[in-house]
């Protein structure tokens, strides 16, 4: 096994460093889920109604990349929330094997309900962080994407 520089170190400790905050976050919303005694809700149901949040209307391939989640592994969460009246889904005129996921009205409620618990996981996340480094980190995070799609072609 060659020697690792101190190159190494740095870039191991800083991916390291990423899956950590990662984790930790996750269960720090696991734990205000818990708090909010909302059993109906998981914390992947959450991540799919984050992204309709923000977008109303999203085809489910583009929700299954932003969660990390394959579309069949991603279906039985839309599943749920259909169920539950928080989300419907359609055909995708364009291209028919996607499905294409709107928010309801009653999914649009639900907002105001996890507002406070979200608002507060960001206040934790943040604690004393200057916003100049918080955009700071976020550029760098920006560069390391990047950085991943050119290495990723061929």
């Amino acid at each position: 096994m060659p020697n690792k520089t101190s190159n190494d170190t740095a870039i191991i400790e800083f991916v390291d460093a990423i899956i950590s905050a990662r984790t930790a976050i996750k269960q720090l919303a696991q734990q205000q889920l818990r708090q909010l005694h909302d059993r109906e809700i998981t914390y992947e149901m959450l991540q799919v109604l984050l992204v309709l949040w923000k977008k109303h209307e999203v085809n489910q391939q583009e929700i299954a990349n932003t969660v990390q989640k394959n579309k069949s592994s991603l279906t039985p969460l839309i599943d749920n929330l259909a169920a539950m009246g928080l989300l419907t889904r359609s055909e995708d005129t364009i291209d028919r094997r996607n499905r294409i996921i709107t928010l309801t009205k009653k999914g649009q409620e639900y907002e105001k309900k996890f507002s406070p618990m979200i608002d507060d996981i960001y206040r934790i996340v943040k604690g004393k962080i200057p916003d100049g480094r918080l955009m700071e980190v976020t550029g760098l995070l920006v560069t390391v994407s990047k950085n991943i799609a050119a290495g990723k072609q061929p």
